[in-house]
């Protein structure tokens, strides 16, 4: 038997919530969309404002962030490695903006820091982030390295950052960074609401309802739907279409139970940067003639193309090259 729960919309209304796994329906399996009792209370000033402003935390951060996660699938799909990495770690930052925002926080300041975003979602959500990001037990996949979710992350900063979209760095990837992906949205997604309010008023008889930090506790593997927003119209839908494949499409965090999964192509996938294999490869190697070209290409490098000079946590690579082109003249004078 369902547990029925109450909780307050974007309108005012409240509406019943019924605790299934995973996505929330009536009895009769339609979506939430009506009010409870049919009572639409006039909402006072701080409460229309404070509709206002999930409203815009839910267009500028988690739709964006959705559309993003989408299509991070879609090129993981499709062996799109240096977009997957980039998209994803945009959605993840997206996603844990959203939870500041909602629990009273500010998302500033941040940049695309997910590591240090993640510390700090961290210190509102505390046991509802899981420490590790297991194998699921329903997936078909031969290589599995196990990982924290701090370790995950800083996978995605070390290939998926900004300098990354230029493959300043390269990449090394497994079939797994896509469903370990999944469990990390899954867990930070459903933390996009005010963690430590309760779900509604108090009932008339007295009762309290618990807060939603307390539902998400006692049920892990519930979350309120987020109705309107992209991936939630995806779980909703009926039709398979390439958009909802690319989203649920062995996303076993979010696809419905009946959802027909289709195989997928594994493996992994790296790729050397091309400053590695043109400027500091030759000029390891030692002979005249390939230091001399990779100074010159180094020199043009840097006077031409920005490259992270180790402001803001990145690695100094302009530092690096030259002190490899000095290394590699030292050694042939």
């Amino acid at each position: 038997m369902p547990v029925k729960m109450a909780t307050e919309s974007l309108t005012g209304t409240l509406s019943y919530r019924v605790g299934a796994k995973r996505n929330i329906y009536l009895d009769n399996g339609a979506p939430v969309v009506l009010a409870a009792t049919k009572i639409n209370l006039e909402l006072e000033a701080d409460m229309r404002l404070r509709a206002l402003k999930t409203a815009v935390v839910h267009e500028i951060f988690v739709h964006t962030a959705d559309e993003n996660y989408i299509a991070a699938r879609w090129c993981c799909a499709n062996a799109l490695t240096t977009d997957f990495l980039w998209l994803a770690l945009h959605a993840t930052e997206k996603y844990l903006k959203a939870v500041l925002l909602m629990n009273g926080k500010s998302a500033k300041g941040f940049g695309h820091d997910i590591e240090r975003l993640y510390a700090e979602v961290k210190k509102l959500a505390g046991s509802l982030l899981p420490e590790r990001l297991p194998k699921p037990e329903k997936l078909a996949i031969s290589t599995w390295f196990d990982r924290t979710t701090e370790e995950f992350i800083e996978h995605l900063v070390r290939y998926g950052n900004a300098d990354n979209r230029y493959l300043i760095y390269g990449y090394n990837t497994f079939s797994q960074d896509l469903h370990m992906l999944d469990q990390l949205v899954w867990a930070v997604r459903r933390l996009v609401l005010p963690l430590s309010e309760r779900i509604g008023p108090d009932w008339p008889e007295g009762e309290r309802l618990p807060t939603f930090n307390e539902v998400l506790v006692a049920q892990p593997d519930f979350r309120f739907a987020l109705y309107g927003l992209p991936l939630d119209i995806l779980i909703l839908a009926k039709d398979n279409t390439p958009l909802r494949l690319a989203a649920l499409n062995l996303n076993l965090s979010f696809a419905p139970p009946d959802f027909r999964h289709m195989s997928m192509q594994g493996g992994s996938a790296s790729f050397n940067s091309v400053i590695f294999r043109h400027i500091f490869e030759p000029l390891a190697e030692g002979q005249a003639d390939a230091v001399e070209e990779a100074a010159e290409l180094a020199g043009w490098l840097i006077r031409n193309i920005q490259l992270p000079t180790g402001r803001n946590g990145s690695p100094d690579v302009v530092g690096e090259i030259k002190k490899a082109v000095a290394s590699a003249k030292q050694r042939l004078s």
